[in-house]
């Protein structure tokens, strides 16, 4: 079990003019579950290559714990990775692969039969152990993937996009057994991916990275709920937060100086049918089965509104928005946070 610290740690690769990570300052606790969340480009993956061993650092340091991992081999830095490709020996059993860390290492083996068991059982695959990867489905196959890393009993487990080619039924099921699996090991857990319900769902904290650069870490709740740069707040919620020119909004409210656009969340904006901050008008709504959007034009803006799934609202029709003050977030025309 260990800590990872990263230290103005960049990379850039061969031919490119750009930095694929730049300068990112990271420190993940022991134990921690930590999600670097962030689009496809982004620079998370080459992040946790970094911190795997697999790329040499252009510039910065990598330590796990206090020890200092830049010129220590990924064989040698005490990992585990899984990938979204479950990279399982096809002529080998279940049993097999699972075991395998252990016997290629040298490692004793006393004990062997006994820990692929209890780990078969914490997957939930005491009935696949006799079968191949090619007669197993993809969850099962991503199960025996994990299975396989757990046995080396790593400081840190690093996970990269490892749901991705599952479908969404499977994807919620093994996003709560990875969740509990943690739990179970006590084990520092990094976790890449693009998709923010995973990230939220399970992480502890999330670092959320954008072009390279690491724009903010935190709790799920305090990402969503204070973003420190306008571009979080579009990343982040389904729909994502709306951001208006604060020169649309009129003296319908009070800004911060160095405001350029105002954010407030979708389910923050409540239809008033009495006074109220804002007037627009429907241009369209967009049923989600539990609720609706409602696309409302104000100004040169359109705002999304979150609605009960049986409201009635026509397009052309006017409404009333309210929200409460406390519930708008300020940001400069550079998107960073206004204070």
């Amino acid at each position: 079990m260990s800590s990872v610290t990263l230290k103005k740690v960049s990379k850039r690769f061969t031919n490119s003019d750009v930095d694929a990570v730049s300068q990112v300052d990271l420190e993940i606790e022991n134990k921690e579950f930590l999600v670097i969340l962030g689009p496809s480009g982004s620079g998370k993956s080459s992040l946790l290559r970094l911190i795997a061993g697999l790329e040499e650092a252009s510039n910065g340091e990598v330590y796990f714990g206090n020890d200092l991992m830049n010129d220590i081999s990924p064989r040698e830095r005490d990992i585990s990775m899984v990938f979204q490709n479950f990279a399982l020996f096809p002529n080998m059993t279940v049993y097999e692969n699972i075991a395998f860390p252990i016997r290629a290492s040298g490692k004793d083996s006393t004990n062997l039969d006994s820990e692929v068991k209890k780990i078969a059982s914490m997957l939930q695959i005491e009935s696949l152990l006799d079968r191949k990867p090619g007669e197993l489905s993809g969850g099962e196959q991503q199960r025996v993937s994990l299975g396989r890393a757990i046995i080396k009993k790593p400081k840190v487990f690093l996970m990269d996009e490892p749901l991705s080619n599952l479908d969404a039924s499977l994807r919620s099921e093994l996003r709560t057994e990875i969740k509990k699996l943690h739990e179970e090991l006590g084990i520092t857990f990094i976790y890449v991916t693009h998709d923010q319900t995973e990230a939220m769902s399970m992480a502890d904290r999330i670092a959320l990275i954008k072009d390279g650069k690491l724009l903010q870490v935190d709790k799920p709740d305090v990402l969503y709920n204070n973003p420190n740069h306008s571009w979080i707040g579009s990343f982040l919620g389904m729909p994502a937060m709306n951001l208006v020119n604060s020169s649309d909004l009129g003296d319908s409210i009070s800004t911060k100086k160095g405001t350029t656009v105002v954010g407030i969340r979708p389910e923050n904006i409540t239809v008033s049918s009495g006074n109220s901050k804002l007037t627009g008008s429907v241009i369209s709504t967009e049923y989600l089965g539990d609720s609706q959007i409602l696309n409302v034009k104000i100004a040169n803006s359109v705002v999304k509104v979150k609605v009960p799934n049986d409201s009635k609202f026509s397009v052309g029709t006017d409404v009333n928005l309210d929200f409460s003050d406390g519930d708008l977030r300020f940001f400069s025309d550079d998107g960073k946070t206004v204070r």
